[in-house]
């Protein structure tokens, strides 16, 4: 063969495959500009296995937040609830104790946010052991609607806790116990009264070792009846025309899930909150140092000028010129007791290193602080003031300690013989409660806290 001809058919060949894989490339890449591609991080180059950084740890995302829940609910039908759902009549308005449940049931039945749901009586056997009767919805209703007919003694209060509490363990369910809560010992064993912090503690280990928290709902309605109080001198029973007698919601089972019940299903809740076992281990904070709202006092300023939150200050403090500066918090996690400014300006503990220094005020944020982007993202505002360094570097640490509200011991009596006489009280409430805290003593010392370290300026 002419070698002339043979090098220019080979030109030729070439020139037509590189023709071929030119156009094939130019129409892929034609279609991947018209299909956008979902990646985890756009812009960064996919580091190549034997690298560094294809090495290192991936930080695990967040848990996502519960959106629906599985609820098991536990009304007590024993007698002394009765007169919390007198018989109907049409010239009766509805106590506010059937007002609340029937909404209850009906967002438990109806809305979006329970996944699935049972529903219980809770009462007593003839051989004093607690039953757990599983009904419809539509007899949890009229029984809510049209009273309690049955002669039902009450199931004392640790056993009926310890076997709703059972129930709900083996499905993962949360549970929701309605109760007026007054402790009804067994006949044969009147030391009950004596144990009862132990008791109620023992008959809720299971949450505890499970990491559950639980949620305490206080509220009142008239009661219309034969009322059965815990001490029974002088009266064994006392007939009640609406005097306001105390029932509980309590609400038990994982945190987010317990938050999920009590701000999507029990939405209007009462005034009266308490929550134990509850932990925020990351709250969004920072020194808010440059918004006029907030502005300082003395020499500070954010030790780094690139940081998004500004967790580290340098500051120095002059006997004549103290320091002063805002934390603003992003509390929105917590429940709504919590994020009131009074109960974080009684509770917030302010723990130092290095330094001498005290809380100021405590102001949830306003119209004003919203509309301002760098404060937008807060919904609290804590002044801290210092007045001295006692060494070059050192912490401010804010935290909310884990306590039960004042309105339990004001809602607590050693003697409910006569609730006209001393209304809206329940027979040892504070000794039930403080079982309950006994579950958390060696678990969460704190609520929430966050660290605002510091380095002395000396320029």
């Amino acid at each position: 063969m002419d070698k002339t001809r043979c090098t220019r058919s080979s030109k030729v060949l070439l020139l037509s495959l590189a023709l071929v894989f030119t156009g094939c490339y130019k129409k892929e890449t034609k279609l991947e500009e018209s299909t956008p591609q979902v990646t985890q991080d756009q812009g960064k180059p996919e580091p190549k296995p034997n690298t560094p950084a294809a090495k290192a740890p991936v930080e695990s995302a967040p848990a996502a937040t519960a959106s629906t829940v599985d609820v098991n609910l536990y009304l007590e039908i024993s007698n002394g609830m009765k007169g919390f759902i007198p018989p109907p009549a049409p010239d009766k308005q509805p106590t506010a104790f059937q007002t609340r449940l029937n909404q209850l049931i009906s967002e438990i039945q109806d809305g979006r946010y329970v996944k699935s749901k049972r529903y219980y009586l809770a009462k007593e056997n003839n051989q004093g052991k607690p039953v757990l009767d599983s009904v419809s919805y539509t007899t949890l209703k009229n029984t809510i609607s049209s009273g309690i007919k049955a002669d039902v003694r009450g199931t004392p209060l640790p056993d009926m806790l310890e076997a709703a509490l059972a129930k709900s363990l083996q499905r993962n369910a949360v549970s929701i116990i309605i109760s007026d809560f007054i402790h009804g010992p067994d006949p044969r064993n009147p030391g009950q009264f004596i144990s009862l912090d132990s008791d109620i503690r023992s008959s809720l280990k299971a949450a505890e070792q499970k990491n559950q928290v639980v949620a305490v709902l206080g509220a009142t309605s008239p009661f219309y009846g034969t009322y059965h109080p815990a001490v029974k001198k002088p009266a064994v029973s006392r007939v009640l025309q609406g005097e306001e007698i105390p029932y509980y919601i309590w609400i038990i089972g994982n945190q987010q899930e317990v938050q999920v019940v009590m701000n999507k299903i029990l939405r209007n809740l009462p005034a009266q909150q308490a929550y134990f076992g509850f932990q925020y281990k990351t709250v969004p904070y920072s020194a808010v140092l440059k918004a006029a709202a907030f502005k300082p006092m003395g020499l500070v300023y954010c030790t780094s000028r690139t940081a998004q939150a500004c967790t580290s200050v340098n500051l120095r403090p002059e006997p004549k010129e103290p320091v002063q500066f805002t934390i603003g918090l992003d509390l929105s996690q917590l429940p709504a007791s919590m994020k009131d400014a009074g109960y974080l300006k009684q509770h917030l503990k302010l723990t130092t290193t290095g330094a001498k220094a005290s809380l100021g005020t405590v102001i949830a944020a306003n119209e004003e602080t919203r509309a301002v982007p760098e404060l937008s993202q807060f919904t609290h505002f804590v002044k801290v003031n210092v007045p001295a360094l006692t060494a070059s570097i050192g912490a401010l640490t804010l935290a909310l300690p884990q306590v039960s509200p004042a309105w339990v011991g004001n809602w607590s009596t050693e003697n409910d013989n006569n609730p006209a006489a001393a209304p809206k009280k329940t027979y040892q409430f504070s000794k039930i409660i403080q079982g309950v805290q006994a579950l958390y003593r060696d678990q969460n010392q704190n609520v929430l806290s966050v660290t605002m370290k510091f380095n002395k300026e000396n320029n």
